[in-house]
């Protein structure tokens, strides 16, 4: 890929969220960085590389004081982009942002499209597209975990474990190359055995990073969770307790839910949109119909229903009767802190059908088991990735893609060795597949695919 087209302009964005605040950044960056700077101070501006100075930033026409700025010069290369760059902390006013903007842009800047101050980090080499591609997703967190794994790609960790596994890939073409370039030398034999031993090796290794993606994906887009069950046996308690504070109104008159009540809350660091849905049961009330309707679909779309019980009913032939029909994950049998009637035989056959929780969304009672078990659910045998270090997490649809694209090559390649094929047979897809992880990276470069990239970010990064 060339380098970007923007190379030799300054860009200039603010880098700061909308909205007001104690601080607002716009940051620069490009040879005239500094040039720009000391017209927008009217004054010349010679700062040492990182250290932060105060300085004030008058209107140019009448001279007025427009603010007093916290400015930081950061010196190519070491800088976020490698070029010059400038950081003008001011007060978090937008007015005074968008005007501080303005005269830069008149001064010769550029606005900065999105993402361009990462991409120009790339360009320059400050960091690979997938460190690039981190700090999106570090942006756009929502829980603690997310951003624990945005942190440790943005760190290098998934760089760092492909490139021992692209070095490996790189020796056996070298290997291949060599026999077929200089066949006249009487290299040593293809050790068949050898190689198809060392390809079966990366593809494990490769495996295992592309079968995170079932828990990655989850993590980085979260599920749904939809809280079904028939009227007043406690729903909105349950959806409440678990969002630790009161959303949803909870009543004793039947059908005080009639609509679907959606919020969103963490478990286990996987953001979850539980959804609070009416009760289910016979109704001439069309309201309370439609409201029912909304659960069906409510409950179709989720990727996890949790049907709610009542521990104090005397049998549960009528909250099976309701629920029946829809895809239950968990039964959470509920008002346990009240006189618990349901017998051994009603939670075997509950058992039967989905895992059984009893809690209380009165004392909080049940509430962390429930919390586990709905983790253990989603998550299943990719809980092991949570704990912190080890193997990276591949949480993007790219690099699953990437992943997939270099085993199917690699395993095409032992193949080829198995059957007999020369050299150049298997080169063709040892190639194939070092390409493919190059895309994970950055070291093979395609421009459609960094611009589309680069342009989901925001801009001022």
């Amino acid at each position: 890929m060339s380098r970007s087209p923007y190379d030799f302009d300054t860009i200039a964005a603010i880098a700061t969220a909308p909205g007001y605040g104690g601080i607002g950044v716009i940051r620069l960056s490009g040879r005239d960085a500094l040039t720009l700077t000391s017209r927008l101070l009217c004054a010349p501006f010679d700062p040492e590389p990182q250290r932060a100075s105060l300085h004030s930033i008058p209107n140019p026409v009448s001279g007025a004081l427009l603010d007093e700025a916290i400015i930081t010069f950061f010196k190519a290369p070491a800088s976020f982009t490698g070029e010059d760059v400038v950081e003008i902390s001011c007060h978090g006013s937008p007015v005074v942002l968008a005007e501080v903007l303005r005269l830069l842009l008149s001064f010769g800047a550029r606005a900065a499209e999105p993402g361009e101050f990462s991409l120009r980090a790339f360009l320059n080499g400050r960091m690979d597209l997938a460190q690039a591609e981190a700090i999106r997703d570090l942006i756009h967190s929502r829980t603690a975990y997310q951003a624990q794994l945005a942190a440790r790609q943005l760190r290098g960790e998934l760089s760092q474990q492909l490139q021992p596994l692209k070095q490996r890939l790189i020796d056996l073409i070298v290997h291949f190359e060599s026999a077929v370039e200089f066949v006249e030398d009487d290299l040593d034999p293809l050790d068949i055995a050898r190689f198809t031993a060392e390809l079966d090796d990366i593809c494990v290794q490769i495996s295992r990073l592309a079968d995170s993606f079932r828990f990655g994906r989850i993590v980085r887009n979260g599920i749904r969770l939809a809280i079904i069950g028939r009227p007043n046996v406690g729903k909105s308690s349950l959806f409440n307790a678990l969002l630790g504070r009161n959303r949803a109104i909870v009543s004793d008159i039947p059908g005080t839910t009639r609509d679907t009540i959606s919020e969103t809350f963490a478990v286990h660091g996987i953001p979850v949109e539980l959804v609070d849905t009416a009760g289910i049961r016979s109704s001439e009330d069309r309201i309370e119909q439609l409201g029912v309707e909304r659960t069906y679909s409510a409950a179709t779309d989720a990727d996890i229903v949790v049907a709610v019980l009542d521990a104090s009913a005397n049998s549960i032939g009528d909250d099976l009767a309701q629920v029946e029909g829809f895809p239950v994950d968990l039964f959470a049998v509920n008002k346990c802190d009240l006189d618990f009637r349901l017998s051994d035989n009603d939670l075997h056959v509950l058992e039967a059908i989905a895992p059984v929780v009893k809690v209380s969304a009165l004392t909080g009672d049940g509430l962390q088991p429930l919390l586990d078990l709905l983790y253990e659910r989603v998550a299943g045998s990719g809980a092991v990735h949570r704990t912190p270090g080890g193997d990276a997490i591949i949480t993007s649809e790219r690099h699953f893609a990437a992943l997939n694209e270099s085993l199917g090559a690699l395993r095409q390649a032992r193949s080829d060795l198995e059957r007999g094929f020369t050299e150049e047979i298997a080169l063709a897809n040892l190639h194939a597949a070092l390409k493919a992880l190059g895309l994970i990276t950055g070291e093979t470069l395609i421009d459609d695919i960094i611009h589309r990239i680069f342009a989901t970010f925001c801009i001022g990064k």
